[in-house]
Formats: structure tokens, sequence, C-alpha cells
């Protein structure tokens, strides 16, 4: 078993967090200016809010952890002490394993049915996993370390040579996305 964890960019963080707060001090500020449009301005402020409340739930306080175990690819979102799968895949049926740079060259932005984003903060170095499930394509857009991705192209091919004698989850494509 392998498993890696993305470590959290402290900088984009404190940044996130100070954002969100004044803009949305801002927008309640300029409601309180500006009388004729109030309740408008409160309503946008509130909505901005909203957005900025999962913005620091989703970048600041959630963390992947991203696990290699039998042929399978498993994502862990953690919220606090809270653990969640969020989906497991077998890795025989991956179609690729690409950067940002290639995933756009080959033009896997142009063809997939579903597209799931695990990673963990914005920007940084982001891996595009692009697998065969249910029948469909999907795309898991995450940020591994440079070890694990050597270890998941490796456990990749192994997976695609070794035959199966069952799927280790049910459903169609040998996985399961939450």
């Amino acid at each position: 078993m392998y498993k890696c964890k993305p470590e959290r960019n402290p900088k984009q963080v404190a940044l996130l967090m100070i954002a969100s707060v004044l803009l949305t001090i801002g927008a309640f500020a300029l409601g309180i200016l500006w009388k004729e449009y109030q309740g408008a301005i409160n309503l946008a402020a509130m909505f901005i809010a909203a957005i900025a409340l999962y913005i620091i739930i989703r970048f600041t306080m959630t963390e992947m952890e991203y696990t290699l175990d039998n042929g399978t690819f498993i994502i862990t979102k953690i919220v606090g002490s809270k653990r969640t799968d969020q989906g497991a895949l077998d890795l025989a049926e991956t179609i690729d394993l690409v950067t940002k740079e290639e995933y756009r060259s080959k033009g896997y932005n142009k063809n997939y049915n579903n597209f799931f984003n695990y990673s963990q903060n914005l920007g940084g170095k982001h891996w595009f996993f692009v697998v065969g499930f249910a029948g469909k394509r999907a795309v898991i857009e995450f940020e591994p370390n440079d070890a694990f991705v050597a270890i998941m192209k490796d456990e990749i091919e192994k997976a695609k040579k070794e035959p199966k004698s069952q799927p280790p989850y049910e459903g169609p494509g040998g996985g399961l996305l939450v």
C-alpha cells in the first residue's frame, strides 16, 4: 500500500482567508454606504460570504489523501477528524496519467463524460488520471508528489498486465466514484 498526502501551501491558505474576509466585509460596507440599493447589495454580500465560506472549507480545511492498494486507486477526503472515501478506481481501467500540458495537448479536456477535482491546493503541479468508468471516460485531477506518480505508473502497468478474476469493487468500470 502506498499513500500520498499533498502538502498544504500556507501562503495560499492565509491569502484565501484574508481575501474572503475582506471581500465579505467590503460588500456589507458598500450596502451600508449605498442606502438606495442596500437590499440588493446585502443579498450579493451574503452570496459572496457563502462562496467565501465554501472556498475556506474547500481549500483551507479539507485535506486529500491518495492511496494505491492492490491495483486500486483510492481517494480520501479528510475534514477535521472525518475521513470519507471519495472514490476507488481499478488501475487496470486506466486510459492515461498525464500532466496538465499533456492533458490539453492530447485533447482529453475536450472528450470526457465526468470530471472530478480532488486537489488540495489551487495551482501547483496537478496530474490528470483519465480512466474508463462505467463505460464512459472520467477524469480525476489530483496533486501527488513525483515519487507517488512514479509508483502509480508502475502499478498501472502491473494492473494492466495481470488478469483479474473479479473486480475489487462493485459496478461497471471496476470502480466507485462518490
